[in-house]
């Protein structure tokens, strides 16, 4: 005579989420400290100028302001169009643009417009003389230091 085996009914899985959810929190938090923001904020239209004497930055300036000069000679500070001469149809000018970032840095930072780096990415294909225009534009609203960019020359 066989036996009846009797199958009970398995309780629901119920399965401890909290520590997948740290997990997950964890690697969110990791990955968004640990990413690179400097480069989401270059423009790939700007084709660097060659330099033998240029060399990478031995550590990115505390407080900096990038100035992106395209060779249809527009200036880009983050995604704002700029331009310096009077007769360019453009958003804003170059002295008002570099002015408000100036009074942000100083309002929320307490940075001083003497301490701001201005990092010039000029088009090869610019001239000199408007980089320099740039330049003066920005010495007149109190910045005094200032990096070019160029791409490095490789042996």
């Amino acid at each position: 005579m066989r036996k009846k085996r009797s199958v009970g009914k398995l309780a629901p899985a119920n399965p401890n989420m909290t520590p997948m959810i740290d997990v997950v929190f964890l690697l969110i938090s990791f990955f968004t400290l640990v990413m690179n923001f400097s480069q989401a904020e270059l423009n790939e239209e700007v084709v660097l100028p060659n330099s033998e004497l240029a060399q990478p930055p031995d550590a990115a300036p505390p407080e900096m302001i990038t100035l992106q000069i395209m060779a249809d000679r527009s200036i880009f500070i983050g995604t704002r169009k700029c331009g310096i001469e009077q007769g360019e149809l453009r958003a804003t000018s170059l002295s008002e643009a570099i002015r408000s970032e100036l009074d942000v840095l100083h309002t929320l930072r307490r940075v001083d417009p003497k301490d701001v780096t201005i990092v010039i990415r000029g088009d090869g294909d610019v001239d000199v003389g408007y980089v320099q225009k740039a330049i003066s534009v920005c010495q007149d609203r109190g910045a005094d230091n200032f990096v070019l960019r160029a791409r490095q020359v490789r042996e």
